[in-house]
C-alpha cells in the first residue's frame, strides 16, 4: 500500500524556510518539535505492543532503537550550533528547494517561480538530522552506524540522501577552502546496481 507521511505540526518542513533561518537558534526552534513529537509516537506505539510475548520483545526491540532515532535526531539539531554546519544546512535545503523547484517547473511546464515551496516529508528531514552529527564529527560512533531508508518507489529515499550528501560536499569546502576540499566525498550506488 502507499505510504503517505503524518504531518508533523510542530516542524518547519519547508526546505527555503530552513534556509533562510536567521542563526541556529532559530533553526533548532523551527526543528525543536521534531524529536518530541516522534517521541510521543514512540509512546503510543508503546501502549499499542501486542500481548503475544514474543511479538511484543520485538516491539520493545522496535522502540529502543526508535528511542535511539530520537536521540541521534536531537544531537543533529543540537549540531547546528557550530556555525559552519548551520550554514552548511542552509545552503544544502537552499541547493535541494533550488532543484525540486527546478524539477516540478519542468514537469508541469512553468516558471520555478510558479511552484509552490517545496517542503521535506517528515521522514526525509528525520533522515538528514539524524545524521548531521555522524557528518560533522568525524570521532562521532554514529560513522560505525549504516542507515537504511526503506521506503516505497517514488515515496523520497533519492531526495532525502541527497539532501545529506549536499550537506557532506558543503561542510567539506566550508571546513577547507581551496584545494584541502578537493576529492570524493560521496560514493552512490544505486539500489539496482547493488543487486545485481
Amino acid at each position: 500500500e502507499r505510504v503517505e507521511p503524518a504531518a508533523v505540526e510542530s516542524v518547519e518542513l519547508g526546505m527555503e524556510a530552513l534556509a533562510a533561518a536567521t542563526d541556529a537558534n532559530d533553526a533548532r526552534a523551527k526543528l525543536a518539535g521534531f524529536a518530541v513529537e516522534y517521541g510521543a509516537w514512540i509512546e503510543d506505539q508503546r501502549a499499542a505492543l501486542p500481548a503475544h510475548e514474543r511479538r511484543r520483545d520485538v516491539g520493545e526491540e522496535l522502540l529502543k532503537r526508535a528511542r535511539f532515532a530520537q536521540t541521534r535526531i536531537e544531537a543533529g539539531i543540537a549540531a547546528l550550533a557550530d556555525p559552519l554546519v548551520f550554514e552548511a544546512f542552509q545552503i544544502a535545503n537552499r541547493a535541494m528547494a533550488a532543484a525540486a523547484r527546478q524539477r516540478e517547473a519542468q514537469q508541469r511546464g512553468v516558471a520555478p517561480d510558479a511552484v509552490s515551496p517545496p517542503r521535506w516529508r517528515p521522514f526525509q528531514l528525520a533522515f538528514l538530522l539524524m545524521n548531521l552529527r555522524g557528518i560533522a564529527e568525524p570521532a562521532a560512533g554514529e560513522r560505525e552506524i549504516v542507515d537504511l531508508l526503506f521506503f516505497p518507489t517514488g515515496g523520497g529515499k533519492t531526495e532525502a540522501y541527497l539532501g545529506l550528501a549536499a550537506f557532506t560536499l558543503v561542510l567539506r569546502r566550508l571546513r577547507n577552502p581551496g584545494l584541502a576540499s578537493a576529492g570524493m566525498s560521496v560514493l552512490m550506488r544505486y539500489t539496482l546496481r547493488l543487486l545485481t
